[in-house]
């Protein structure tokens, strides 16, 4: 039986790798694969690149879809705003047989994801806070001006 892939959507610093490491330490035997870690793991860290952004989705994508298959659940907690990335999600689950759980954290207001993230400062969670507010303004839109307010 093919496991439960969960994924989160969300801005950066909404509490999407908070909650998903609570939840793989509150369960046990679960995974957690996120870009970052990928990044680090085979670059170093964000490099820019294209190809090598490339490279980091196959590896995530051949990893989830080994453990789905093993019968292991799964929590990727990447901001996972864009539809291109969600219908590449749902493809790689209905591939697997598996089922998808979506963590939509997108409720979060914008000036507590800037809050957060700049706590984060001096971190390599750290995400500039023009790269949040287009994140923001492109995924989320009207919705986000519901939160600022």
């Amino acid at each position: 039986m093919a496991g439960t892939l969960h994924l989160t959507r969300g801005l950066p610093a909404s509490g999407k790798t908070t909650r998903a490491r609570e939840w793989v330490a509150d369960k046990g035997g679960l995974f957690r694969l996120n870009r970052d870690d990928f990044r680090v793991m085979m670059f170093g860290g964000w490099t820019g690149l294209a190809a090598h952004e490339d490279a980091v989705t196959v590896a995530q994508h051949a990893a989830v879809s080994a453990l789905l298959a093993a019968g292991y659940d799964v929590v990727c907690d990447d901001t996972n705003l864009a539809a291109v990335a969600m219908e590449a999600w749902s493809q790689l689950v209905a591939e697997a047989g598996a089922e998808l759980v979506v963590w939509d954290m997108t409720d979060v207001p914008l000036d507590v994801c800037l809050d957060r993230n700049e706590g984060r400062a001096g971190t390599a969670a750290y995400v500039r806070p023009t790269v949040i507010r287009y994140m923001a303004d492109r995924y989320l839109g009207d919705a986000t001006e519901a939160h600022c307010g």
